[in-house]
C-alpha cells in the first residue's frame, strides 16, 4: 500500500512504500542519498549499497526519474525533510529521465518548446494548483447562489460576435467558426428560464497580437444572470466573486511568498469610474485620448499607477465601441457596460444586455448586421426573456497579476499564440 510523504512523520519505525520523483542524487562510495518528492512533499532517502542490490540502477538515475522505494522510516534530526528519512530496503524504477533541455533561466520560447519539463519546476506546479483553486472558488461562489454551470458549443455556424477575429474551420461540406465567446448561449440559458448560468471553458480569438497580454486560446469565466437592471448589480456580483476567490487562495500564502515573492491573501482595493472620468484623469497625467478612443493598454496601466487600486471598474462605454446586444442609453450615447482592470490589465468586459426582441433587432441593424445572419440568436428573445446582464473574465490574466508574472502565457498550462500550435 502506498504511503505519501506527508504521512511518513506519523510512521516512525514502520516499513512503508512510497512512489516518488527524483530531485537530487548524491552517490558516495558506500551510501546513496536521494531527495525525492510526491505531491505532498519532499523526503530524504538513504541507500546502503551493501544491502540494496538495485543501487546500481539508482546510480544511473537523473532528475525527474520515477520509482518506488520501500524501507523503514527513521528519525533523522539532521534531515531537512521534517526530521525524518527513509532507510531504503528495495527500489523499483518506473522510468529513467533524460537530461532536462531547459532550466528556469531559459528563454520563454525555449521553455514553452519543452513545456512538460518547464512545468516540473515547483513554481509552475504551484501556479497550476493556485489556478485550479481560483476556478474552483469562482465555481463555488456561483453554485452557492443557485447558478447552473453550462458547457456551450465551441463549433458554431455563425461567428460569435462581429465576425472579426474568428477562426474558420472546415466542417464536413461547410464552414464553422471557433467560438469567440459563449455569450449568445449564456443568454439562451437565461431566456430558457435559468436565472443564473456560468461557464469556465476555452475561448478562441484570431488576433495577430504577439504581446505579453494576448493568446489565441484562453480560458474564459463567463457569467450571466436574470433580473439585472443596473450595471452596478453586475459589477457587484463580480467583485464579490473575486473577493471570495482571492480569500480562498490564502492557503497558498507561504508557498507563493517563497516562490514568487508575492503576498497573499489578496484583499483588493476597488474604484469605480466612468470612461469619461478615466479619460479626464489620464489627461491630467499627460495621456490625452479622443472622445472616440477606447482605453489603450498603456491607459489601463497608468490608471493603476495613478489610483493604486487593485480593481478598477470603468463604465459607460460609447455605443460605437460596444456590440449590438449591450443595453444602450441613446440619450447619452453610451452603453450600460463596463470593463474591469486588475492591477493594470483588463480582465473583464461586462454589461446589461438588451432583452427586448424589437429593440435588439433595431440595434443590430444600426450596427450593420444582417438580421438573417443572427436569426438563431434573435430567436432566443421571441418568446420572452427577463432583463439580464453578465460578464466574461480571462482566467490567465487574473493568475498573471496575482503572481506578478511578466507574460500571460506563463499562466496557461500549454499556451497558444500566432506562432505556437505545439506542444
Amino acid at each position: 500500500m502506498r504511503t505519501l510523504v506527508d504521512d511518513v512523520k506519523h510512521r516512525i519505525g514502520e516499513v512503508v512504500t512510497l512512489y516518488l520523483t527524483l530531485d537530487v542524487l548524491r552517490d558516495q562510495k558506500n551510501l546513496q542519498f536521494l531527495l525525492a518528492h510526491d505531491a505532498t512533499g519532499t523526503l530524504q532517502l538513504v541507500i546502503d549499497k551493501a544491502s540494496v542490490a538495485q543501487h546500481v540502477q539508482v546510480g544511473q538515475l537523473l532528475t525527474g526519474s520515477t520509482f518506488a522505494a520501500t524501507g523503514v522510516v527513521v528519525r533523522a534530526a539532521q534531515s531537512k525533510t521534517s526530521g525524518v528519512e527513509l532507510q531504503v530496503r528495495s527500489v523499483e524504477v518506473f522510468s529513467r529521465a533524460q537530461p532536462f533541455p531547459v532550466t528556469e533561466t531559459s528563454s520563454v520560447d525555449l521553455r514553452f518548446n519543452h513545456r512538460v519539463v518547464d512545468l516540473k519546476a515547483p513554481k509552475w506546479q504551484l501556479m497550476l494548483r493556485l489556478r485550479s483553486a481560483f476556478e474552483f472558488a469562482c465555481r463555488e461562489f456561483a453554485l452557492g447562489r443557485g447558478f447552473t454551470e453550462l458547457h456551450t458549443p465551441k463549433l458554431m455556424g455563425n461567428a460569435s460576435e462581429s465576425g472579426a477575429q474568428v477562426f474558420r474551420v472546415s466542417y464536413f461540406e461547410t464552414q464553422a467558426f471557433l467560438a469567440q465567446s459563449p455569450q449568445f448561449y449564456k443568454q439562451m440559458g437565461i431566456a430558457s428560464g435559468l436565472e443564473g448560468v456560468f461557464e469556465i471553458g476555452p475561448v478562441f480569438r484570431a488576433e495577430e497580437s504577439r504581446s505579453s497580454r494576448h493568446m489565441t486560446e484562453f480560458t474564459g469565466l463567463d457569467v450571466e444572470f436574470a433580473w439585472a437592471f443596473e450595471t452596478a448589480q453586475v459589477m457587484a456580483f463580480e467583485e464579490q466573486m473575486l473577493c471570495h476567490a482571492f480569500a480562498k487562495l490564502g492557503q497558498f500564502a507561504a508557498e507563493v511568498k517563497a516562490l514568487f515573492g508575492v503576498d497573499l491573501p489578496l484583499e483588493p482595493s476597488v474604484k469605480h469610474l466612468t470612461l469619461a472620468e478615466a479619460k479626464a484623469l489620464l489627461s491630467a497625467h499627460g495621456m490625452r485620448l479622443g472622445p472616440a478612443q477606447d482605453l489603450p493598454d498603456e491607459g489601463e496601466s497608468m490608471l493603476y499607477k495613478v489610483l493604486g487600486s487593485d480593481l478598477i471598474f470603468v463604465s459607460d462605454y460609447p455605443i460605437a465601441k460596444r456590440p449590438f446586444y449591450h443595453a444602450w442609453n441613446r440619450e447619452q450615447g453610451i452603453t450600460k457596460s463596463f470593463d474591469l482592470i486588475f492591477r493594470g490589465i483588463e480582465i473583464t468586459t461586462g454589461a446589461l444586455r438588451e432583452h427586448r426582441y424589437d429593440v435588439l433587432c433595431q440595434q443590430a441593424a444600426e450596427k450593420g448586421i444582417e438580421l438573417d445572419s443572427i436569426t438563431h440568436y434573435l430567436d432566443n428573445f421571441r418568446y420572452g426573456c427577463p432583463p439580464h446582464g453578465g460578464f466574461g473574465l480571462g482566467v490567465e490574466r487574473v493568475i498573471m497579476r496575482i503572481l506578478g508574472l511578466a507574460n500571460v502565457k506563463e499562466a496557461a498550462f500549454v499556451p497558444r499564440d500566432p506562432e505556437r500550435l505545439v506542444p
